[in-house]
């Protein structure tokens, strides 16, 4: 709420987010919240920001003090966590929407009087104040996107906590990202480019005058690259006298909205701006996420009867991890095929049959989105829970990208989306080299031979009978159960940020495949392909959101529906062929 709908967090009309017994607690935010709020990031949002928030002990006990999420309280223990370590730096507001709001600067409606003394008026226009100096630094910083851009969550997470020391799970780690990268930048004398440098400037290009057009831009133009802080100059209002630096206000990011609300002509339209920019958001994303990765084939070679194909790829275009954001839902990942002498497919990997199909690394038997279903012990049986299988493009590879890394060797999907993590204990055969292998008649699933472990919210430990890191297994939903008929339903015990691309660290994926008796010489095709979301989220939410309709528990009609998947769109960001 805070993040998403600011001009709300000073209005405190919306019930308490545990209070599930309270009148609305559970209804949809778009039924509760007025006309105002619902802009969610408006301009006042930002405009009316001054700073970032005191620091929690400054404001500990003064009634009514807006701090964000600075803490949560074990449910457990009743002890109090700081979710942040960087007030201990002296560095404020970072996390959960840390950002301090004054209203009276969009509030007071001013018309100038005789001597120039601003005088309030019911019909006066309203103007915002002129910002101080340290406010404007504010606004122009990273760490103002770090108020909300960082997002921390309750519970300590179950890799976090015993490597960082950090009670509690990072959901969305960009400025956190961002700030390692800048640092790095700092060290090697280079300035860093700011969120602003980036995401509110030319970068990393426009389409300018001349040419036949390109994938970037229309006919009649062509692509023309800028440096991160490239800001076009402009007139600011028709009063102007003059062009001044002015801040791109598109936000560009790599996600088009799913709901209707938002015009197709909004994200369709190929007009270009005054400074070169397509208005249209698909267009501007498409060009942020083109100019992203350096990806091709390295030196593919032939030994005996297998083949190896290293597959690079290296985020240089950005200032923090790729995918960033909601970087679990995101996919960004390899499509390979390998055919031989006589067009024979060898191996392929990473096809999908139809934009919204699943990737292949897995297989969704069947997925849970009941959660009035209860167990003998009236203990919820599941929410978002699934039975899952290995798919044909289950990844193979050494050692686990999960665990971070830059070389691998293998076979199977490469796929940079980060993931979820909870802990679990064998109920089938533990094996010479720790891991839990199915026992009788298990195998039918990924999880038949796992159990839920003991997981500590306070520290974080995950008490199993594995151990090694085969005590975490991976679920795919933000809150769901361990499978389709067990384990409770709940958050991740810890989440998965390393699979994604550190900036300016190359990252080799090596196949190693039998030739499987086909002709040299072999030819690769190997794509980098985007989602914003996996399709089997946004269809559980679907049937999750039409049950609740049913039900009359949605007002304004379900919140996420089948259509919507026509808006995940797939999107070649770069190929790479080679010959061996």
């Amino acid at each position: 709420m805070n993040c998403h709908a600011p001009g709300e967090n000073l209005k405190s009309t919306m019930p308490a987010w545990a209070a599930l017994g309270s009148p609305g607690a559970r209804a949809p935010v778009r039924d509760l919240l007025g006309a105002s709020a619902m802009e969610g990031i408006s301009c006042a949002a930002c405009h009316q920001t001054i700073g970032p928030v005191a620091l929690h002990a400054a404001t500990r006990g003064r009634a009514g003090a807006y701090e964000g999420n600075p803490t949560w309280i074990s449910s457990t223990t009743g002890a109090v966590f700081a979710m942040r370590p960087e007030d201990t730096l002296g560095q404020r507001g970072i996390s959960n929407s840390g950002y301090l709001v004054d209203r009276s600067w969009f509030a007071t409606a001013v018309l100038p009087v005789g001597g120039g003394v601003p005088a309030a008026r019911a019909d006066a226009p309203r103007v915002h104040a002129r910002p101080t100096e340290a406010t404007a630094r504010y606004l122009r910083s990273s760490e103002f996107c770090g108020a909300c851009h960082d997002v921390r969550l309750f519970g300590s997470d179950a890799v976090g906590a015993p490597e960082r020391g950090e009670h509690f799970k990072r959901l969305r780690n960009a400025y956190s990202e961002w700030r390692a990268w800048a640092d790095g930048e700092r060290r090697a004398s280079r300035a860093p480019a700011s969120c602003a440098d980036c995401h509110m400037s030319t970068y990393p290009g426009s389409c300018a005058g001349g040419g036949a057009g390109d994938a970037d831009c229309p006919s009649g133009t062509h692509f023309e690259s800028h440096a991160p802080g490239t800001y076009p100059f402009a007139r600011i209002s028709g009063a102007s006298a003059e062009a001044t630096r002015v801040a791109q206000h598109y936000f560009t990011s790599v996600d088009v909205p799913l709901s209707d609300a938002f015009s197709d002509a909004w994200a369709d339209d190929s007009t270009l701006d005054g400074a070169g920019l397509p208005v249209g958001l698909r267009a501007r994303r498409d060009i942020l996420l083109r100019h992203t990765f350096r990806f091709g084939v390295g030196s593919a070679r032939r030994v005996g009867a297998t083949i190896e194909i290293p597959i690079e790829i290296e985020n240089t275009g950005a200032g923090h991890r790729v995918p960033a954001g909601f970087s679990q839902e995101r996919e960004i990942w390899v499509e390979v095929t390998v055919t031989d002498a006589r067009g024979k497919i060898v191996y392929e990997v990473g096809k999908l049959a139809a934009p919204d199909a699943d990737l292949r690394d897995k297989i969704f038997l069947r997925v849970t989105t009941d959660e009035s279903r209860v167990d003998a012990r009236g203990r919820p049986l599941g929410l978002f829970g699934a039975d899952v299988v290995d798919g044909p493009d289950v990844p193979l590879w050494s050692p686990n990208p999960a665990r971070g890394g830059t070389t691998f060797r293998g076979r199977g999907l490469v796929n940079l989306q980060n993931g979820f993590l909870r802990c679990v204990r064998c109920i089938g055969v533990i094996d010479k080299e720790g891991r839990c292998q199915a026992g009788a008649g298990q195998g039918a699933t990924r999880a038949d031979r796992f159990a839920d472990g003991a997981y500590d919210v306070d520290t974080g430990e995950c008490r199993s009978n594995l151990t090694g890191g085969n005590e975490l297994f991976e679920t795919y939903f933000p809150v769901g159960a361990l499978d389709a008929e067990r384990g409770i339903a709940k958050a991740p015990d810890a989440i998965v940020d390393t699979r994604s691309a550190p900036p300016g660290v190359p990252l080799t994926y090596t196949y190693v495949l039998d030739t499987a008796g086909g002709a040299p010489p072999f030819t690769v095709v190997a794509r980098l392909r985007f989602r914003s979301f996996p399709p089997f989220l946004v269809r559980a939410f679907a049937d999750y959101e039409a049950r609740r309709a049913r039900e009359g528990a949605r007002p304004s009609g379900a919140q996420v529906t089948s259509p919507m998947l026509r808006r995940i769109d797939v999107v070649d960001l770069s190929t790479a062929r080679a010959r061996i």
